[in-house]
């Protein structure tokens, strides 16, 4: 028995090890290589695409096939060949289309005839789309990250990480897709293998779909296609005794969100052949190019390249992403499969028979598709408009089924990522190029390196140990359990400086564990503690913390003696404020002494809903500035403030010691009922839905107000014309009895505050509306003088455009620069009716803005000024 195994295991190898097919190297006429070529396999739903160096190589099982190999503008080439159990050499020469034009006469007035072949492919997009009911395929994806140029600062960095120009990181995966419709998605991932440390980029099966309108780009299929597009008749070429149509797309305005390019379209059919087409994202290039071929009457696409390169923040790169399916098992909607013809009324000028008003109305997609083979352009559209509205009408009596916007489930094989050169000479579909196989073998060496230096790594751990202790580090412990430290000597980091201590030094240690994402619950905990010390007013200061969270629930304690800044969530950092003091002579950061004991819980709910409550007992001292603040050059231009500011509506701040009971209760609520399931896991769409908060804070003992609030803000993608924000927020204090500085609204009137709402969530001339009394440090910046006890309303929007002036202008778009318009609007007891307007340039140089600004109060200008600012 074991003998008759072992044969049969032999041969099975040696079946494995003969087994053939085709490869070789298809060129152009003049005999240069063509990168990316579609070779495709009839009748076996199989193919593969030429690499960089126009090579390809396809394994099969001895037979006779017919082989097609097609490239946009090139004449399809079929060949014929028997295969046995060797690879045969077969060398394509590809020739360029002899594209024919029509013969008919244009006067200047008659339209291109791209647009009626444009709109009989606009008016059956929807059947195309909806054509596919369920499908098997068996995809190969190849990723790669190419870095052509790196900052000269990160250089050194990146090759520490053995990232360097050149030297593309790959990555490759084998899967098997079942897809259902609507929305369901089962990917097995058989192997991966990547170059760099096993990360791999390739696990995704993502075919971009230009028969979807499309919300963010307008496809030149879309039904709104020709208001952001010209389409021009470039000819025809007939492709295996079929008519393809090849027309220019042309944008009236080209930029982010539109195409240009050109889409061949079947003839009668009125699908996609094949597209080639580009964008702008972010000011970067995108381009696509995808092959269709012909699947059980369907035609689908087999293979797709993306390419997405430019030049970001001193970076030069490529990124490519390629992708070949074979699809098996393809299973069709009969009703969306019949042959029919399209009449477009506009030029044709016949109307459709047959189909009566009263049977548009009332009869179902299927039996209208089913019972007529003539329809005018606008009435598919309206039928098949009708249609989606029958799909919505089904889902929406499956509540549960209507919110899923997609279910998708991933398993990894466990040896997915051992796979041998065996396995990858026989499933990888598009041969490595020469610089892809330097770059596995440029990650080969780096393993071998690695592996032979690792008893010297440790032995010399010790002593290369220092440099984490310079700066805030995490050291990994075992089972997702680290050891945070922040070092008391490092200047900027625990070394620092302000005009209340002197000198400060803040040394912190933390404990924290992590369990794997899977858990369930999730399990994590973390503890903290600070000790610091300032030398000039000799007091030390210290304080604990900790965090226990399980799945949804999280609870917080902490208690100390130690500093804190009048707003808690203030971003002007130690670092920022040792800078400012030091170098420019303004005292940001003001604090208070505060003695301090405090618990919280919290309940997160996927993201849609959370709740909070927090209790804390204070015992709050004023602090004073030293009598004498260092500084590295006095500027008579600036000056140090006291470190109790003015405010507009209390005049003086300074208090006395005091107690404070503080209870807070916080409700944050993000209307959604789209989710998506992934491998078993809801997750609820929040993306431009309106979040909601509400606050209910209550001072107690010395302290005595009742403050509420209630906060609405949202992003919304607005599709080819932007994305607009808004953020509008009421409040008042009730109860106003004791309000100290510490506990009143703060108004966000700089970059510094603003972004812990959103930069655009700002105002910007609101320091500057009015003169400040000299005697209250004027010339120093102050952001507590707009602070409020009082009833208030703040709202700001912002809408960037994605072409309003200078961005018509294609250079324009391609340095990545964004307009908007904005507006702010502010009523407090002190400020009343106060407006912003402005005009703001985004994105220059990938980081900063400018912005021109007008200001009114109650009616009235008051003044108007540039500001400069970083992107938002």
């Amino acid at each position: 028995m074991l003998r008759l195994t072992l044969i049969s295991v032999l041969v099975f190898i040696s079946t494995l090890v003969r087994a053939g097919g085709i490869k070789g190297i298809v060129t152009d006429a003049t005999g240069e290589r063509m990168a990316f070529t579609s070779v495709i396999v009839k009748g076996q739903n199989a193919g593969t695409m030429t690499n960089a160096e126009g090579e390809y190589r396809i394994n099969l099982k001895p037979g006779s096939y017919e082989i097609n190999f097609q490239f946009i503008g090139f004449k399809t080439v079929t060949r014929r060949v028997v295969v046995a159990n060797e690879f045969i050499e077969l060398n394509v020469r590809m020739h360029e289309q002899t594209i024919m034009l029509q013969e008919t006469s244009i006067s200047a007035k008659e339209e291109d005839a791209a647009y009626t072949i444009m709109r009989k492919a606009i008016a059956k997009s929807k059947i195309h789309q909806k054509q596919v009911v369920s499908y098997q395929a068996n995809a190969y994806v190849r990723n790669s990250i190419l870095l052509n140029k790196i900052p000269l600062v990160l250089k050194k960095d990146l090759y520490r990480q053995n990232i360097k120009e050149g030297i593309p990181f790959l990555s490759e995966s084998v899967m098997e897709i079942v897809f259902n419709e609507p929305n369901s998605k089962f990917t097995k991932v058989l192997g991966q293998k990547s170059s760099f440390n096993n990360i791999s980029i390739s696990d995704g099966f993502y075919l971009f779909d230009f028969y979807d309108p499309g919300h963010y780009r307008v496809s030149p299929l879309s039904p709104q296609a020709f208001r952001y597009y010209r389409f021009e008749y470039d000819g025809f070429f007939e492709d295996r005794g079929l008519i393809i149509n090849k027309i220019k797309i042309i944008p009236k305005s080209f930029g982010e969100g539109v195409w240009q390019g050109t889409i061949y379209i079947i003839d009668d059919y009125w699908n996609i052949h094949s597209i080639d087409a580009e964008t702008i994202e972010n000011g970067l290039n995108l381009k696509i190019n995808q092959y269709y071929s012909p699947v059980e009457k369907v035609w689908m696409p087999i293979n797709q390249r993306i390419d997405f390169y430019g030049k970001l923040l001193g970076f030069d790169f490529v990124i490519k992403a390629q992708l070949n399916a074979g699809y098996t098992a393809v299973k069709t909607n009969p009703a969306f499969v019949e042959d029919i013809k399209i009449i477009d009324e506009k030029k044709e000028g016949k109307t459709m028979e047959g189909i009566s008003k009263n049977s548009l109305k009332n009869s179902k997609t299927e039996e209208l598709l089913k019972d007529n083979k003539e329809f005018s352009v606008k009435n598919l559209m309206k039928i098949m408009k009708d249609y989606e509205k029958e799909e919505r009408t089904r889902a929406r009596a499956n509540k549960e089924e209507a919110a899923v916007v997609s279910r998708e489930l991933m398993v990894v094989e466990p040896s997915a990522k051992s796979k041998d050169s065996t396995f990858w000479n026989s499933m990888r579909k598009i041969p490595l190029t020469k610089e892809e196989s330097e770059s596995y073998q440029y990650s080969d060496s780096v393993k071998i390196a690695k592996i032979e230096k690792r008893d010297s790594l440790q032995r010399d751990s010790l002593k290369k140990a220092w440099r984490y202790f310079l700066l805030n580090y995490d050291f990994k412990l075992k089972n997702g359990r680290y050891l945070h430290f922040e070092p008391p000597y490092t200047p900027f980091v625990g070394l620092n400086y302000n005009s209340v201590e002197g000198i400060v030094s803040d040394m912190g240690i933390g404990f924290k564990n992590y369990t794997s994402l899977g858990a369930k619950p999730r399990v994590r905990y973390n503890v903290s503690a600070n000790m610091r010390y300032a030398f000039q007013e000799r007091a030390l200061r210290g304080k604990v913390g900790g965090e226990y969270e399980v799945g949804t629930s999280k609870l917080t304690i902490g208690a100390g003696n130690y500093i804190e800044q009048f707003d808690p969530n203030s971003l002007i950092f130690e670092w920022m404020n040792t800078v400012t003091t030091l170098f420019n002579e303004q005292n940001l950061m003001k604090i208070y002494g505060k003695k301090f004991v405090n618990i919280g819980y919290s309940y997160n709910e996927d993201a849609r809903l959370t709740f909070s409550t927090n209790m804390e007992l204070a015992r709050r001292s004023p602090l004073e500035n030293l009598q004498k603040i260092y500084r590295i050059k006095d500027f008579e231009k600036n000056g140090f403030s006291p470190n109790n500011p003015s405010n507009l509506e209390l005049g003086e701040t300074a208090f006395t010691t005091h107690n404070a009971l503080l209870w807070q209760n916080m409700i944050k609520w993000t209307p959604s009922s789209k989710v998506i399931i992934r491998n078993g896991v809801r997750k609820y769409l929040t993306g431009g839905a309106p979040i909601i908060t509400f606050i209910y804070k209550k001072g107690m003992l010395d302290a005595n107000f009742d403050y509420l609030s209630l906060n609405v803000k949202q992003h919304v993608n607005t599709g080819v014309l932007g994305k607009l924000d808004y953020m509008v927020e009421v409040g008042d204090f009730v109860n106003d009895r004791s309000v100290y500085l510490m506990d009143m609204k703060h108004i966000n009137n700089s970059y510094l505050n603003a972004l812990r709402i959103g930069l655009f969530a700002r105002y910007r001339l609101l320091e500057t509306r009015m003169p400040l009394p000299e005697d209250s440090g004027a010339k120093s910046i102050n952001l507590y003088r707009f602070s409020t006890k009082g009833a208030y309303l703040q709202a700001h929007v912002i809408n960037e455009f994605k072409q309003l002036i200078f961005t018509r202008l294609p250079f324009v778009k391609r340095w990545g620069l964004k307009e908007d318009l904005f507006a702010n609007y502010l009523n407090t007891p002190a400020v009343k009716n106060y407006i912003e307007v402005g005009y703001g340039i985004d994105g220059i140089m990938r980081a900063l803005r400018i912005e021109a600004v007008s200001s009114f109060e109650n009616g009235i200008y008051k003044r108007a000024g540039i500001k400069l600012g970083v992107t938002m």
